[in-house]
Parts: structure tokens; C-alpha cells; sequence
């Protein structure tokens, strides 16, 4: 096994064990019943790199000879727990600050169907992005008025080009606009007034991610 790190607690400790055992990594593993040397080095790898894996690597440890002091196995997941929170917050925060960076101000059409009839074409066809239209950068600072009569022009520009319907997803029954990226989206009927019925805000399906 080539020479292996941590930046996790957790990562740090189970290494620390397989080094204190006094027994190779291969034998090691072997004592704790697993018989594939290879998928036991990516059960370790995942604690290792992410902090967080396989819990039948911690099961097993626990119930061999080198099983770890419970309370310094709680002490040092409580503090794995509080690396593993910092990190999500700081991606979460990345990607907000990414996504407020890259807004624009769309209208976007929602679509008669809540999941595409066909979704791998309709991921790699791009979506419902290419259905709704774009504003004018600096609509958030117009008279509300303005903005609204702007809107009704290009609802029904839309609606009229798309012949009210979408690939996919079914007829096109409403649009959705967002003004700023910290306001709650507007919706609008298919003629380009207020939706006022006081449903509940039906949402868009522009894109789904393959995996």
C-alpha cells in the first residue's frame, strides 16, 4: 500500500491504527475479515479523502482487537462532524456567490409536465432553457409598470414563436420571472398578465443533470 494521508480526524486515527497494529495493511484487513485487499483500500480511501465512508470498515474495527476507545472514537467523530459542516458551508457559500455572479434576469417557461416524457433527450437537447427569453439586464431598476408591460410583450412573443408548447415537457401554461437573484420569482399567465389565482407557485423544469 503506497503511502497514504489524511486531513480528516477520522482519516488521521484509522491510520494511526493500521500503523499501531504492527501488522502490514494487507494482513491487517485480512484480521478484520475482509478478503478483497482492494475494495478494503477504497473503503479506507473514502474516510481518508472525504471524511465520511463505508461504515463496515468502522463496524469491523470496532469489533476486533484494535478496536478504538469509544470515547475517543466519539471525541474525534464530533470533530470530523465540524471539518465536514465548514466544508459544505464553504462550497455552499462558493456556489451561491458563483450562481449571484453569473444571474441574469430570464423569463422561463413552465411547462404542462413536471418530468420530461423523454429525459435523456431532453437533457441533452439543453433542456427548457431554450424555450424562455431573455431581458434586458437592467429591468430590476425600471418602474415596476415597465417592467411588467415589457414582460407581456415577451410572453406572448414567446408564446407565439413556440407555438405554445415545449419538446418534452407538454404545452407551455404559464412563465416564471425573477427580477433579482435574492427575489422570489413572478409568475405570469400565457398572455403575459399577473397570475392571480393564488395557487401555489408552479415550478419551471429547465434542465435536469444526467448522471
Amino acid at each position: 500500500m503506497r503511502a497514504r494521508h489524511s486531513n480528516y480526524p477520522i482519516g488521521k486515527l484509522l491510520l494511526n491504527v493500521i500503523e499501531q497494529s504492527g501488522l502490514d495493511p494487507k494482513a491487517f484487513f485480512a484480521e478484520l475479515g475482509f478478503t478483497n485487499f482492494s475494495k478494503s483500500i477504497e473503503r479506507l480511501d473514502g474516510w481518508l479523502r472525504h471524511g465520511e465512508g463505508n461504515t463496515l470498515l468502522l463496524e469491523r474495527l470496532q469489533s476486533s482487537r484494535f478496536a478504538i476507545d469509544d470515547n475517543l472514537l466519539k471525541q474525534v467523530m464530533a470533530e470530523n462532524d465540524v471539518l465536514l459542516q465548514r466544508e459544505r458551508a464553504a462550497v455552499a457559500k462558493r456556489e451561491e456567490d458563483e450562481a449571484r455572479q453569473a444571474f441574469q434576469p430570464y423569463l422561463e417557461v413552465i411547462p404542462e409536465f413536471s418530468r420530461p416524457t423523454q429525459i435523456t433527450l431532453f437533457c441533452l437537447s439543453g433542456g427548457n432553457r431554450r424555450f424562455g427569453s431573455r431581458v434586458p439586464d437592467d429591468i430590476s431598476a425600471w418602474p415596476r409598470d415597465d417592467q411588467l408591460a415589457c414582460l407581456k410583450r415577451l410572453v406572448r412573443e414567446n408564446f407565439a414563436k413556440h407555438q405554445g408548447r415545449t419538446y418534452f415537457t407538454g404545452r407551455i401554461v404559464g412563465y416564471l420571472y425573477r427580477p433579482t437573484f435574492d427575489s422570489e420569482p413572478i409568475q405570469l399567465t400565457v398572455t403575459g398578465d399577473l397570475e392571480a389565482r393564488g395557487e401555489p407557485l408552479s415550478h419551471a423544469v429547465s434542465y435536469l443533470r444526467l448522471r
